[in-house]
């Protein structure tokens, strides 16, 4: 399977996530992601058709692009804490494509940074799957792992 992980704002690669599903075999890009700059919208979106990803992750600001993007391209999401409902930044960009992906979400109860009861309401309007676990903003591995079993996400095509 081909995945494409986007980090959190204030995050960097390498990510510990994406390691592990490299390790099982799978084909995962890190994109490294500048959300300061203007048109890094724009590009994660060529950079995403191009690689044209089955599975594409995001964590917190990388989880709200991972849904933006999502709507561009044909593929299927997962969302760590994704800043849908509230960010420190927007940008200037259609807001949504053509497309429905069907999201599976992994948000943390105790996260102060993007706010998980605001973030449920947006999801639920999505249709999203969601599983609220007992971490904070950043994702355990551990918790990342377990969800991504349980869910079947690595064997869907």
């Amino acid at each position: 399977m081909k995945i494409l992980y986007f980090h959190g704002l204030e995050s960097s690669l390498p990510s510990s996530k994406a390691n592990w599903m490299g390790e099982l075999g799978h084909t995962v890009v890190s994109h490294p992601m500048n959300y300061e700059y203007e048109n890094s919208f724009e590009i994660a979106l060529k950079f995403t058709k191009s690689f044209n990803p089955d599975m594409i992750v995001g964590s917190s600001m990388g989880g709200y692009f991972a849904f933006r993007i999502g709507t561009h391209i044909s593929t299927k999401l997962v969302l760590l804490n994704p800043a849908l409902a509230k960010r420190t930044r927007d940008y200037n960009y259609p807001i949504n494509g053509e497309f429905k992906p069907k999201i599976w979400a992994l948000l943390g109860k105790n996260d102060k940074v993007v706010d998980p009861r605001n973030t449920t309401k947006k999801l639920k309007e999505l249709n999203a799957i969601i599983t609220i676990e007992d971490h904070g903003h950043r994702t355990p591995l551990d918790a990342f792992k377990d969800f991504i079993n349980k869910h079947g996400l690595l064997s869907l095509s």
